[in-house]
């Protein structure tokens, strides 16, 4: 158990690492600075008064949008680092399902060998010695030997009968924690199937993210030489892009959840 204690912390840091570099946050596309939003200010005022004002509402919807990325980014941060934490934790506990009861039954048929050999060593030599003295005559002593023999033999077959017990109840207890931990690990098997979604969303994700970034650097450019019309395309492409990836990032939130509620019903299967 100390052993277990001492390694885990490192093996937990590896989980959450592997799991935050699956699932981490990734700064937005779009950083609406300062200077950008000086020069979108500058660019709007230069448009006519019907595309100032949608001009001014595609800005601060992307506003909007940007903000919602980071919360949703920072949601499936905090979601990956839970889930790694506990699956480490549950993995852990179904390695250990009746691992005490099936170590304490191993140790109970040792000793029971241990405290009967004695008495089977003895048998062993007596059933020695007389088939030794089979060849001389004397029906005393064999007579006498035989009797012993007899007598040991019901106590040999007693002792023999309580190893057997004991190694039929080991035997039932080593089942019993197999077949507990199959049906554990066929539980959180469930969780394969989100996360292998989730591989997939991340990748749409990135996707879109390279069409943001390559829409807003148009964007930049655009408001850079006051041009209100290429500002109005860029904005209406980044809204466009921005939706969707957070289409794809809320399903990665809810799959990301659908892991938590697997390892948790796992968690509750293996309670004792």
């Amino acid at each position: 158990m100390n052993k277990l204690m001492k390694t885990v912390p490192a093996a937990l840091m590896l989980m959450v690492s592997l799991f935050t570099s699956a699932g981490g946050a990734s700064a937005a596309a779009a950083v609406l600075t300062p200077s950008i939003q000086a020069a979108f200010e500058l660019t709007a005022a230069a448009a006519e008064s019907t595309a100032r004002v949608r001009l001014k509402s595609q800005y601060s919807e992307l506003s909007a949008q940007t903000a919602q990325y980071e919360s949703r980014e920072e949601q499936i941060r905090i979601l990956h680092e839970s889930n790694a934490q506990a699956l480490l934790v549950v993995r852990n506990q179904i390695k250990e399902i009746d691992q005490a009861a099936v170590a304490k039954l191993t140790s109970a048929v040792s000793s029971v060998k241990q405290h009967y050999q004695p008495l089977f060593d003895q048998y062993s030599a007596l059933n020695t010695r007389i088939t030794l003295l089979k060849g001389l005559k004397d029906k005393t002593l064999n007579s006498v030997l035989r009797t012993q023999a007899e007598a040991m033999k019901i106590a040999v077959q007693i002792a023999r009968q309580e190893i057997r017990d004991k190694e039929a109840l080991l035997k039932a207890a080593k089942e019993e924690r197999s077949r507990k931990i199959t049906a554990a690990r066929k539980t959180l098997a469930g969780i394969d199937s989100p996360q292998t979604t989730i591989k997939s969303q991340k990748n749409v994700a990135a996707a879109l993210n390279q069409r943001i970034t390559a829409d807003f650097s148009d964007f930049k450019s655009a408001v850079r030489k006051q041009n209100p019309v290429l500002a109005g395309q860029s904005l209406t492409s980044l809204l466009s892009g921005y939706k969707q990836i957070a289409a794809s990032k809320q399903k990665i939130i809810e799959l990301e959840q659908k892991v938590a509620a697997v390892i948790a019903a796992t968690a509750r299967q293996i309670a004792p």
